[in-house]
């Protein structure tokens, strides 16, 4: 059994986001989208294989011991909380993709979510298309107050090439990362890792990861956000994880690498599995400095199996 206790807030170089402007999510309807717990930060991921999750590179440098799968609000009883085998950033994330896996002690009994593969994104990530965005964030404009509870909103797509905002990220510039969002709804703090899902003819399949937002002023959530694209990394996670990942069908490439040697090697954020009691975050209100990233913490509750 594992119990869930109370914790804290985040600092970190990254703010974790929640959806801001967004409604509470039904139970059923993304039960991939996951709650990734560290002692002191929350951050959300996607289950992209029965054992795997896809979060954010910085999520991983908080140590997250639990995952709570299939859940619309991890500070209550429900859902399926899952151990933290061992979780890797990918290299050099803070200069690279903001992406990291999380490898679970068992496969969680959800269905896992196909990624969008490369021929999908060019066609579907265009200025103006509606995405749809979850997470389990903090939910107002300037960052505030506490969140357990799942959230959905619709985002539309500013710059599918990530070039035009000075926290786009030359290294992978263009079409490593994407912009979107906006005009109140947003990721905020405990969003950071967490997906975006492109609607296609087989169901939404996942094409962003949470990363930071704009490097702008004003409140730190509500003016957009940018996203790395999944189908980006697909080669470097099959790599370390040894998993073949499901992919949308469409005629073009599976997937684009970032570059054809990826290192698949080594990184700050390696995280064993946390001991006896794992941690159930309640998203907290302080938001982290730097690049501003977008992870949160937490308060106590709920003990599960």
């Amino acid at each position: 059994m594992l119990q869930f206790i109370s914790t804290v807030l985040i600092t970190s170089s990254l703010s974790t986001p929640h959806v801001v402007g967004g409604t509470p999510v039904k139970p059923g309807t993304w039960p991939d989208a996951v709650a990734v717990l560290a002692a002191d930060a929350a951050c959300t991921g996607t289950l992209i294989a029965p054992d795997v999750v896809l979060t954010a590179g910085h999520c991983i440098d908080t140590h997250p011991v639990v995952v709570v799968v299939d859940t619309v609000d991890y500070g209550r009883p429900g859902g399926e909380p899952i151990r933290v085998a061992h979780a890797l950033a990918y290299p050099d994330w803070q200069h690279s993709y903001d992406v990291g896996v999380v490898v679970l002690e068992h496969p969680a009994k959800a269905r896992p979510r196909a990624i969008a593969a490369a021929c999908m994104v060019r066609s579907g990530l265009v200025e103006g298309a509606m995405l749809h965005l979850v997470g389990f964030g903090l939910i107002s404009r300037a960052g505030t107050g506490d969140n357990s509870r799942l959230h959905e909103g619709q985002i539309p797509v500013v710059d599918a090439t990530c070039t035009e905002d000075p926290a786009c990220n030359p290294a992978v510039a263009p079409g490593g990362e994407f912009t979107a969002g906006g005009d109140g709804v947003d990721s905020c703090f405990g969003d950071s890792g967490g997906p975006v899902y492109l609607d296609t003819t087989a169901g939404p399949a996942l094409v962003g990861v949470v990363s930071r937002a704009y490097a702008t002023g004003g409140p730190p959530c509500g003016n957009g956000g940018v996203y790395v694209r999944a189908d980006k990394v697909v080669s470097w996670i099959e790599r370390v994880t040894h998993e073949k990942l499901a992919r949308t069908a469409c005629k073009g490439a599976a997937d684009e690498g970032a570059t054809a040697d990826e290192p698949a090697g080594q990184s700050g954020g390696c995280a064993a599995g946390g001991s006896g009691a794992g941690l159930l975050l309640a998203v907290g209100a302080v938001g982290l400095a730097v690049r501003r990233r977008r992870s949160a913490g937490a308060q106590p509750s709920q003990s599960d199996n």
